[in-house]
């Protein structure tokens, strides 16, 4: 056979061969990123662990090392076990004892029936995770759209507002509610917690709020109302913090807040940062005189240039990888530095400031803030 045919005959079969494996690798290695691995070991599985971990029991603290290690993955494999449904459950142990079989009687395809259950299940519960995530997608576009979809007309202001979910839903939320003198109330709000529970309270609270601005317009008496009814209604494990500033045309505001963070105003002829701290306890932890004996009214006329920024507390306790945490200094310290700036690009600095700072780690908390500008 010539030299030459032969060769590419082997250069043929080494293609065969090769082809086939470099799309298997092509298929398994396809987007993966090492932002991607270091997010799968340092907060999937810190996360898997903590879910599993809330229903597992902790070996006695006087047991030996290595015999509370041996409790330890025990009682974890047994949360795992209980999290999947009976006859899912039942698959996984018929699984298990023919891959057992298989290393006894070395009977592989006892191994390969062991593996299609097993990859029969995970697609059950990839399935599971798919569909739930696009009802969470939905309940997101649902939350989205209940909030004011750009910043509402102040007469006398400019205002920049951003809201973003550490889950795919959150409990912050922010309004603009009109008033009937022409007023405008301002409100942000915190229920305790994250995901659909929260979002669910949330939309609740701002319902209730939109209802009762309707026939009182003092920011105090709100949240007295608001209170008075969600005091009943919240799950006792479960508390709102919330912030009003009613706002008119003239410049006046008067400022009142249940247990919620302080609001940050810069005062534009001392040019410095003030926080502005009425006394208030928050929602759902106290009824009757006890809660509106607390609550404390902040007046202040602002002038051109003032800022106000009213702001949950994901914002200052956005923490990095070292687990460092945003604080109030370097809040205040954007804050003032950018004074000179319109709304909407102190927004784009806070925000880009806040990713810096978090390099790459995970949204712990519902992130919202409110920027108001008397013009």
């Amino acid at each position: 056979m010539d030299l030459r045919l032969k060769a590419k005959l082997q250069i043929h079969m080494l293609d065969k061969t090769v082809r086939p494996l470099a799309e298997f690798y092509r298929l398994f290695t396809s987007g993966i990123t090492r932002a991607e691995i270091e997010r799968f070991l340092k907060i999937d599985m810190r996360g898997m662990y903590a879910f599993y971990a809330r229903a597992m029991q902790r070996p006695a603290a006087g047991e030996k090392k290595w015999k509370r290690v041996l409790i330890f993955c025990r009682n974890l494999f047994m949360a795992f076990l209980l999290k999947l449904s009976p006859a899912r459950r039942l698959f996984y142990a018929v699984a298990i004892m023919l891959f057992a079989l298989a290393l006894i009687d070395k009977n592989w395809w006892d191994a390969v029936y062991a593996v299609l259950i097993l990859n029969f299940l995970l697609a059950l519960e990839l399935a599971d995770k798919l569909i739930t995530k696009d009802e969470l997608e939905i309940a997101r576009e649902i939350q989205l759209s209940l909030l004011p979809n750009h910043a509402a007309p102040i007469s006398g202001f400019e205002v920049a507002t951003f809201s973003d979910a550490a889950k795919s839903v959150g409990g912050d939320y922010y309004d603009f509610v009109p008033l009937a003198d022409g007023s405008v109330l301002v409100v942000i709000g915190d229920v305790s917690g994250k995901g659909i529970s929260a979002a669910l309270y949330m939309v609740k609270v701002q319902t209730m709020l939109q209802m009762f601005a309707k026939e009182s317009a003092e920011p105090c008496e709100l949240l007295d109302r608001l209170n008075g009814q969600l005091y009943r209604a919240l799950r006792r494990n479960y508390f709102l913090t919330i912030a009003l500033a009613r706002l008119h045309p003239t410049g006046e505001m008067a400022l009142c807040r249940a247990g919620h963070t302080p609001a940050l105003m810069y005062d534009s002829e001392k040019k410095h940062c003030e926080w502005l701290e009425p006394k208030g306890l928050a929602i759902g932890l106290e009824n009757g005189q006890g809660f509106s004996s607390r609550l404390e009214v902040f007046n202040r006329a602002l002038k051109p240039g003032d800022l106000l920024l009213l702001f949950t507390d994901g914002v200052i306790e956005t923490a990095n990888t070292g687990l460092a945490e945003f604080g109030e200094n370097r809040l205040a310290q954007i804050l003032a530095r950018n004074s000179q700036a319109p709304p909407e690009s102190i927004k784009a600095i806070l925000l880009q400031e806040l990713t810096i700072f978090r390099n790459g780690a995970e949204l712990r908390d519902d992130t919202t803030f409110v920027v108001l500008k008397r013009t």
